[in-house]
């Protein structure tokens, strides 16, 4: 995991756990106590996870796309549904962890009604809160962030302008890209080319679906708004891993700990104390490897796989990928939500770009390594294992 980490591979934490923990099971005991089965379910769903993250993912993306980015006044329409995308948002996922949820804090005790109405109620309150209260904020935020972005870009532009002139290549479309990207930030007037003023675009003719694969420019004003979504997404996106990842790592060291302190792996850690120290030593852990090494693997996922992320395309990927993560461990699936990640970005690239807008040559070389890490993460603990229970 850290070799991967330090080359920026984005690697799956749950193929290593279930690898190395089968290996060292396959050592100690052979196949007593081995669930086949349970086995093969897991490592069906890693290849489940990440093709439902993308088509969720996907799907978000149309909607955004179609409500939004290719409305006439998108900043407008922008303005008036992210905070149902919040109220959503929050519901879902607020619903995943109230349901059947924490022991600690009673919400196991809770009929499905009760979290939904809980769930409801929080949803629609911050949305409405977003909406009446927050709205001249969120409006004031996009147009001043928008600002500082023509800022910047005029910056640039003044520091490159002598080799932009120089480069006649630095002015040409890449070839076969015209006809798939569809500009909306113009429109025509008696014949003459006009730019649109930031928030309005010119919605392309005929009909809805002819654009469900074609690459619609979006406007950067109304991208901007989605910023203010996407920290709660990216919140909810967060929480939705911890509570996948953070799991799946401490399970063995949980199992460790139950057989050190009662002789039995399989006793009931639900309502043990000491259990709280565990998870809050795993996520502790996680925590310093996000801020030590994750940076990283950030920059492959948001940068290198697709086209560069954008704010309202890169909310539906962390929309997509929390609902499948989250689903999964309500499922009691361990999924890797490295997949799950990796999958939304690659279909919502797909769907903005097509093909085109994927490197098909990162997108291998990542595959190469999850396929290389079950057997690798499995080959270390069983030499570690011999050496253990040989040599200590």
């Amino acid at each position: 995991m850290i070799v991967s980490s330090v080359f920026k591979i984005p690697v799956s934490a749950t193929h290593a756990i279930v690898g190395a923990t089968l290996a060292a099971s396959l050592y100690l005991k052979g196949n007593n106590g081995i669930q086949w089965l349970e086995i093969g379910g897991i490592v069906l769903s890693w290849f489940i996870s990440p093709l439902l993250a993308g088509f969720v993912s996907s799907v978000f993306y149309l909607i955004v796309k179609f409500s939004v980015l290719m409305r006439r006044h998108t900043f407008e329409a922008a303005l008036n549904l992210c905070p149902i995308f919040m109220a959503f948002t929050l519901t879902v996922n607020l619903f995943a962890c109230i349901f059947d949820g924490s022991k600690y804090l009673g919400f196991d005790k809770l009929p499905w009604w009760a979290a939904l109405l809980i769930s409801l109620g929080v949803g629609c309150g911050v949305g409405l809160l977003m909406h009446f209260v927050l709205g001249k904020w969120l409006r004031g935020r996009a147009i001043r962030l928008y600002e500082r972005d023509l800022k910047k870009k005029a910056k640039e532009t003044r520091d490159v302008r002598d080799a932009e002139e120089s480069s006649e290549s630095s002015t040409e479309t890449p070839s076969g890209s015209t006809d798939r990207v569809v500009d909306v930030s113009f429109t025509v007037i008696n014949g003459e080319r006009i730019q649109l003023p930031a928030g309005e675009i010119e919605p392309p003719p005929g009909p809805w679906y002819k654009y469900i694969r074609r690459n619609v420019t979006e406007d950067p004003l109304a991208a901007k708004v989605f910023n203010a979504v996407q920290m709660v997404s990216a919140s909810l996106l967060s929480f939705s891993l911890g509570a996948n990842d953070t799991a799946n790592t401490v399970g063995p060291l949980v199992a460790i700990w139950l057989t050190y302190k009662t002789g039995w792996a399989l006793t009931d850690a639900s309502t043990r104390a000491d259990m709280q120290y565990l998870l809050l030593f795993g996520a502790a852990a996680m925590i310093v490897g996000f801020v030590t090494l994750g940076h990283r693997t950030m920059k492959l996922i948001a940068k290198e796989i697709t086209t560069e992320v954008s704010a309202p395309s890169g909310f539906t990927v962390e929309l997509g990928t929390a609902f499948t993560v989250l689903f999964c461990a309500k499922l009691g699936i361990p999924v890797s939500s490295t997949h799950c990640a990796v999958g939304a970005v690659l279909f919502v690239g797909m769907t903005k770009s097509t093909h085109e807008g994927v490197d098909w040559k990162v997108f291998g070389k990542i595959v190469v390594v999850w396929l290389l890490c079950f057997p690798i993460s499995a080959l270390i603990s069983f030499i570690m294992t011999v050496i253990l229970y040989n040599f200590v």
